[in-house]
């Protein structure tokens, strides 16, 4: 190991000029040191600290004017790459065996790094910097039991943290191993408690690597092993004293000397000046940073969804193209514009990720829509109308259990938060049930449009045909009858609310071409489902007859009750149901479309367009 780096000096200072930059002495010497080294700090600005922002940069409460304006934008702090902390300027005291072994990730590399110049204190090169970094930290992993029951039934709550904690624990034990094993100086100096808060620091605070400009060619030779492609956390001094605000106008500025920090428009005399993060949800920000926003607008559900389609399925699954964009986990943003009138078609993809909707249409989709899938375009979008209100009603029921477990263990409705980290839970917690509502809110106006424009319920139907209504109630369903002929088949198969069904579809279907009834809410719906049967190839009864002889010999009894039922031949001088005397062919092929096109949803049973 080569010998420590010689103790920081600190510049001795002109008392006149001692507080030019902060009146807190070692933010001021942080600006000094990176000035030295040719980096910049706007004279405008001054670092402060407070309680509730910790270290932060706003423009000096005298500058007449602000800062900024029309122009070139005005650059508020540079820092050379010099002094930028990274794995790219390994300290020459650290060994090098570590930085080379293979079996280390690259985020354990970079935290036992920056372990070793916390440890350094003064001897290290970076001492102006490394002492002004925090103690401790807001994040989760710093939670107190207590603390932690305010994120219970959110993600965090839910196993996140003590995932993100194990796996942390992990590379420190290996990382501290290693340490032993090259014989490292100082190895059992190397605490967990002090890899918690390197680790915390990167995710507080860090520039990655690929965006600063810093490649994989700043590494000088065998410091690079494990680093292709991948990039690395890289700490930059003093420009990372801005504190996050979303939708701040800044520029970030790098070049082959340095990493600055633009504005392009003006900032007022004694404002905080803010960087921006990037699109950060709370839950991100409270796992990394330790804060949350309240209405953040950038703020998202994070969902993982694991469950696989079988058989044919699955075989269409792995054709489809938004399959290659499956993630498993994806983050849903709140639902917005809830009063606009819900389309059909695509509509569930504005709102949600593309592939999980696009999974959930394979997931629902009943026998004909995978053989339509299977027969024709794998990448048909949507399948049918009623694979589109069965997705809707599966995204429905998979957002509805994250928002009862949420909701199950909100401490915040029984006791307010009694910290600033209990806070900061609850705005976590808070926009999370914000997002999950919006999304049952959307979905719910979804079905509604659907609901008046492309189903029909058995209610409805009745409703507006009286007479087969009456018909009903004076030769009500012999259900008992008809499970007898072939026992428990036709209960399994064929419920009530269906049997009402056949009995409508092959009422409109034979009596389209003769009836021209007054226009109603179910007569519509009947004209173009019906008109739909005639002109799609297959769906009509002429064509399915050509096909089917006979109804499958398994099922005859059920299809013949029935069909006796729908004629009425056990009732002198009764009406048919159907208007013409209907056969097993006719039941069976009217069955087969019910199960093709109903959907249940709620205690209602809906056929679908």
């Amino acid at each position: 190991m080569s010998e420590p780096a010689p103790a920081f000096k600190r510049t001795k200072l002109d008392p006149e000029v001692s507080c030019r930059y902060s009146e807190h002495r070692y933010l001021h010497e942080l600006v000094e040191w990176v000035l030295q080294a040719g980096g910049h700090f706007s004279d405008a600005l001054e670092l402060y600290e407070d309680e509730e922002n910790g270290f932060s940069v706003r423009i000096k409460p005298d500058r007449n004017g602000g800062l900024g304006g029309a122009g070139e934008p005005l650059t508020l702090a540079s820092c050379p790459v010099s002094l930028i902390f990274s794995l790219a300027n390994p300290s020459p005291s650290f060994p090098v065996l570590f930085l080379e072994s293979p079996s280390l990730s690259i985020h354990a590399k970079a935290c036992f790094h920056l372990s070793h110049h916390l440890l350094l204190k003064e001897q290290s090169q970076f001492w102006p910097y490394i002492r002004l970094l925090p103690q401790t930290f807001d994040t989760p992993l710093y939670f107190s039991d207590d603390e932690m029951e305010r994120l219970a039934g959110t993600n965090l709550g839910a196993g996140d943290v003590l995932l993100r904690k194990q796996l942390w624990m992990e590379e420190w034990e290996s990382g501290k191993q290693l340490l032993e094993d090259v014989k490292a100086e100082r190895a059992q100096e190397y605490t967990w408690d002090i890899y918690l808060r390197a680790a915390t620091i990167y995710t507080s605070r860090s520039f990655p690597s690929t965006l600063v400009g810093i490649t994989i060619n700043s590494i000088v030779g065998k410091h690079a092993a494990g680093l292709d492609d991948i990039g690395f956390p890289v700490l930059i001094p003093l420009v990372d004293i801005l504190n996050h605000k979303p939708n701040t106008k800044i520029i970030w500025e790098p070049t082959p000397t340095s990493f600055s920090l633009k504005i392009p428009e003006t900032i007022s005399a004694g404002s905080q000046v803010f960087n921006n993060y990037g699109p950060k949800g709370n839950e991100e920000l409270l796992m990394g940073y330790g804060f949350a926003i309240p209405e953040n607008p950038a703020d998202s559900l994070a969902m993982k969804f694991t469950i696989s389609p079988r058989g044919q399925a699955a075989e269409i699954w792995e054709q489809r193209t938004l399959k290659q964009t499956w993630k498993e986990v994806f983050h849903l943003r709140k639902s917005v514009d809830l009063d606009q009138k819900a389309t059909v078609g695509p509509a569930l993809e504005v709102d949600w990720p593309e592939a999980f909707v696009d999974l959930f249409r394979i997931l629902v989709a009943n026998e004909n829509e995978i053989d339509d899938l299977g027969n024709g375009d794998t990448n048909a979008t949507p399948v049918s109308i009623r694979n589109e209100l069965a997705v809707a009603l599966g995204l429905k029921a998979a957002i509805k259990q994250k928002l009862a477990a949420i909701r199950k263990y909100d401490l915040s409705l029984s006791s307010p938060a009694a910290n600033h980290r209990e806070a900061m839970a609850d705005i976590y917690r808070k926009g999370q049930e914000d997002i999950i509502v919006s999304k049952i809110q959307k979905l719910d106006s979804f079905l509604e449009s659907y609901a008046r424009e492309s189903t029909l319920t058995v209610d409805q139907y009745l409703n507006e045909n009286t007479d087969f209504s009456q018909q009903l109630g004076q030769n009500p369903i012999p259900v008992e009858e008809l499970e007898g002929v072939d026992g428990l088949l036709y209960e399994e198969i064929v419920a009530k609310e269906e049997l009402i069904f056949i009995m409508a579809i092959l009422r409109e279907y034979l009596n389209f071409k003769m009836v021209n009834k007054t226009s109603s809410r179910s007569e519509v719906f009947w004209r173009t489902f019906v008109h739909a049967l005639y002109i799609t190839p297959g769906m009509s009864f002429e064509d399915y007859a050509q096909l089917n002889e006979a109804a499958d010999d398994e099922s005859e009894g059920v299809y013949a009750a029935i069909a006796d039922y729908c004629n009425n031949t056990e009732v002198e001088r009764a009406q048919r149901f159907i208007g013409e005397e209907v056969n097993s062919l006719h039941i069976s092929w009217a069955w087969g479309i019910v199960r093709a096109k109903c959907i249940t949803v709620g205690e209602d049973t809906l056929l679908t367009l």
